[in-house]
């Protein structure tokens, strides 16, 4: 009998994990988190599964994969560089910026990209 109470409960939470709820912007092809700063008031909320159906694959920036697999261990260095630079970015009045960043963009936390 105990062991009928855990395979439920472990089923019951299982169903609850894959019924992740993403987000999906309008013209993106990348789902994404709740948190995540590429989402706007104007995203659908879908379902992973309806996600995977649309054919749209992750964010970069939130990891929405991470969410089921805790054992993966979390990098948070900007994907596809590893060194940092001078921000891309201009002051106002007019000079570079002279923070520097890792972001993959090149811009600093100050100047990302409003789009």
């Amino acid at each position: 009998m105990r062991a009928f109470i855990l395979l439920l409960i472990g089923i019951s939470f299982s169903a609850v994990v894959y019924s992740q709820t993403v987000f999906k912007t309008p013209s993106g092809n990348k789902y994404h988190l709740a948190s995540c700063r590429m989402v706007k008031n104007v995203s659908e909320e879908i379902s992973v599964e309806k996600a995977a159906e649309l054919g749209l694959t992750p964010c970069k920036i939130c990891k929405p994969d991470n969410i089921y697999s805790s054992a993966q261990e979390v990098n948070h260095k900007a994907q596809g560089q590893n060194t940092s630079v001078q921000c891309h970015g201009l002051t106002k009045t007019g000079s570079r910026c002279r923070h520097m960043t890792k972001i993959a963009n090149g811009f600093c936390f100050q100047h990302q990209p409003k789009n």
